[in-house]
């Protein structure tokens, strides 16, 4: 089987068991998850690169109320796989439906630049506890994150997403740290 065959592989059940996880469960790991990533956002004000979860992945949007004096920021994929990040301080209000049915920052919204990232968090279907990490096929996090050349990688997966052994080619990054309940 081919690494893609294999990636394609492992996108299905994982994707199939984050599915199947019960709505409390996730809520429950979602908290923990937001617990263990406060380390990273002690201290002065930070910008911080996070993701709108789809309903299957970890919620982090209450960090925003609980970090008021950091600036959070929100991608919107772009042509050419590329993503362009914009800051939000209310999601309800500034986060549209655009590309695959994911909400993004509208665009008139001033715009987050790699360099000023301290923290991205970083989206993925599965990681390894080495860092591997299998994305949704896309490539977008793999060509923007070498951009952010300030920020400190972590990515916040639950227990379902940790899986042995990631398939990995040339172009996919290592997350050098994954919180997992």
């Amino acid at each position: 089987m081919s690494p893609a065959e294999q990636k394609k592989q492992i996108r299905q059940d994982i994707l199939a068991r984050l599915r199947r996880m019960p709505t409390n469960t996730r809520e429950k790991y979602s908290a923990t998850l937001r617990g263990l990533l406060s380390p990273f956002l002690a201290g002065a004000p930070k910008c911080i690169a996070l993701y709108y979860p789809l309903p299957h992945e970890v919620n982090l949007l209450p960090l925003l109320d609980s970090y008021p004096l950091h600036r959070f920021a929100f991608p919107r994929c772009m042509t050419g796989r590329q993503l362009k990040f914009s800051y939000v301080s209310a999601p309800r209000h500034e986060l549209v439906p655009a590309a695959m049915g994911i909400p993004a920052p509208l665009e008139t919204l001033p715009e987050a630049l790699p360099d000023e990232f301290d923290l991205v968090v970083v989206p993925g279907v599965a990681f390894t506890l080495q860092g591997e990490r299998l994305g949704y096929g896309g490539g977008y996090y793999d060509r923007y994150l070498p951009r952010c050349t300030q920020a400190r990688l972590v990515a916040a997966a639950f227990p379902e997403q940790i899986v042995p052994h990631v398939p990995t080619e040339e172009y996919d990054l290592r997350i050098p740290v994954i919180l997992t309940p």
